[in-house]
């Protein structure tokens, strides 16, 4: 038998054994040292100088003088002297100098209470499991992180801007949006419906601060009023006088100008800027936004214009270095729709307007047209658009009907000679398309009375503002004026009406019509830099204008205008036909 207990060495009695009383005080002093054991300290390495009877310490590596060679063990101050135990793996000890519990893992003195084992644990979950991923999982009602007496901030840190440091809420374990850094710096708002494609919703630059809403913002505005973009104060200013955006250049941009025409704020008549248009005629250009009009009033339409002078001598040619440029209006229905003239204008059989109504319904696959009256339809002009049928049926998106102008338009239809002006029977050259079926009837047939007429289509352009304009002078600015207004019902194309079913207009030009490489018809090639500048285009309503409508004769329909002219010299103002006007700016 041992002579000492296994797990704290308590000295046993021995049989027979003398002064049993000494083995049974030194068993009590160690139980009396070890139980419940609490320690001034776990990291002094020196004794102090005048320790009491029951002191203890954990002695650290390096302790010296009368505990040198001693590191790791219980230090005892008992009757004068140090007494030294060695511990036991997972005994523990109450460190009271730092208030924490210790234990002796074998080896050494680690934290074991207090608040030194909640550090570097691997995993922490608080009513659920952590893992690997997720090493800190909390399954509540409610989280509550709150201040100490101040503020609180909550970080998310990432390593590097192309990592992504952010909040993830889910639905089932799915994504489903998300907010923070993600793959960079900036801050951005994302949000799925599968938890596979996220869409952006605000996206804040790091290094400029600015918000953009990639996908776009709604309920800024009251449904009520549409859903186009929001403008500021700026842009709707740019709009005065004349209806146009930017006409003068006050958004310090190019903006609503066509993209071949450079802001120009060094060249301007009393403007913020032009817009410079430099070399060979590139084709027909407009501005990118329409305007909404009344076409019911007249408006006069103004515009600046100025050609620069190219050097060399061009005596050889007529208009010199100074080339033609067009400037006119494309028409867009209420649906945003571009009105061209095969959508209003008929055909006139000498003078007599081919506009007429069914006299037998009409239906798609139909070889045959019956007319109330035929003798406007053409019999001599062998042209496609001569020979094609217009049908007054259309609809817009608001169901919205109009007399006068038709998207349902086929060309080419009849041979001439197959329009029987006494039966009034007009024979098509090929079955009735479904494109001219009414879409208000399942079999697209059309009933007596319906409008229709033998289309027409001269040109597609209205030069509205100039035509074929050539500036007095070079390097210098003129300003141009014309009008236009009321609606042309006579199917003629008239330049100074608006045509049917006009909701909104956009200006065009032929910017240097004339400048080609090489030359064209009696105009040199003044080369890829010559430059002609245009600003200030204008569309104001004219109270002064007047309009009368044609009643008789091949025009009737159409509107005759009378517009102001003024007179300096004499003080007064005259009514005229409208032309246009070019005055030095």
């Amino acid at each position: 038998m041992s002579d000492n207990s296994a797990k704290l060495s308590l000295p046993y009695l021995q049989a027979s054994q003398a002064q049993k009383h000494v083995t049974h005080n030194e068993a009590l002093r160690i139980l009396d040292s070890v139980v419940q054991l609490s320690v001034i300290a776990a990291d002094q390495t020196d004794p102090p100088a005048t320790p009491a009877d029951g002191d203890r310490y954990l002695l650290p590596a390096g302790a010296t003088g009368d505990w040198a060679g001693e590191d790791g063990k219980i230090a005892v101050w008992n009757d004068a002297a140090w007494s030294f135990l060695a511990p036991n793996s997972g005994w523990l000890a109450w460190v009271e100098n730092v208030d924490q519990l210790q234990a002796w893992d074998g080896a050494t003195w680690v934290q074991a209470g207090g608040a030194g084992d909640l550090q570097n644990l691997d995993h922490v979950g608080i009513n659920t499991t952590a893992d690997a991923t997720n090493r800190l999982a909390v399954s509540a009602p409610n989280t509550l992180l709150t201040h100490e007496g101040n503020g609180h901030q909550v970080k998310v840190n990432k390593a590097a801007d192309t990592d992504t440091a952010s909040l993830l809420f889910q639905t089932n374990w799915s994504g489903r949006a998300e907010m923070g850094t993600v793959g960079d710096d900036d801050f951005q708002i994302k949000v799925s419906a599968d938890g596979s494609t996220f869409n952006q919703s605000l996206v804040a630059d790091a290094a400029t601060g600015v918000v953009t809403f990639p996908s776009g913002v709604d309920g800024l505005t009251p449904t009520e009023f549409g859903d186009g973009p929001l403008v500021n104060t700026t842009y709707i200013a740019s709009q005065r006088p004349g209806l146009v955006t930017n006409a003068t250049g006050l958004l310090g941009t190019n903006y609503n100008y066509p993209s071949g025409f450079a802001y120009d704020p060094t060249h301007a008549p009393n403007l913020p800027a032009a817009f410079r248009y430099d070399g060979h005629y590139p084709g027909q250009t407009g501005m990118t936004e329409t305007v909404p009009v009344d076409p019911n009033l007249i408006y006069r339409l103004e515009s600046y214009v100025m050609q620069e002078g190219a050097p060399g001598d061009w005596s050889a040619y007529s208009n010199e270095d100074r080339h033609r440029h067009y400037m006119g209006l494309y028409f867009f229905d209420a649906d945003g729709e571009e009105i061209k003239s095969q959508h209003y204008m008929r055909y006139r059989h000498s003078g007599t307007d081919s506009m007429t109504t069914l006299a037998a319904p009409l239906s798609p696959g139909d070889t045959t047209i019956t007319l109330t009256d035929a003798s406007g339809w053409n019999e001599s002009t062998s042209g496609t658009s001569q020979r094609g049928v217009t049908i007054f049926g259309y609809k817009d998106s608001q169901g919205r009907a109009y007399t006068h102008y038709s998207r349902l338009v086929e060309y080419g239809l009849f041979d001439l000679g197959q329009v029987n002006k006494t039966t009034h029977v007009v024979t098509l050259n090929q079955p009735l398309p479904a494109s001219l079926g009414n879409p208000d009837d399942a079999g697209g047939t059309w009933p007596v009375g319906t409008a229709i007429a033998n289309s027409d289509s001269v040109t597609t352009l209205r030069y509205s503002f100039y035509t074929a304009l050539y500036v007095p002078t070079t390097d210098t600015w003129y300003r141009t004026t014309d009008h236009i207004g009321g609606v042309d019902l006579s199917g003629t194309n008239n330049v100074d009406n608006f045509p049917p079913g006009t909701a909104a207009v956009r200006p065009f030009w032929l910017p240097n019509f004339s400048n080609r490489s090489g030359g064209w018809s009696g105009h040199p090639d003044t080369g890829t830099g010559h430059s002609v500048w245009f600003t200030g285009v204008s569309m104001r309503v004219d109270p002064l204008a007047v309009k009368q409508r044609v009643t008789t004769g091949s025009t009737s329909g159409k509107y005759n205008l009378k517009v102001p002219v003024s007179n300096f010299v004499t003080s007064s103002i005259s009514l005229a036909s409208p032309s246009t006007k070019v005055n030095e700016a």
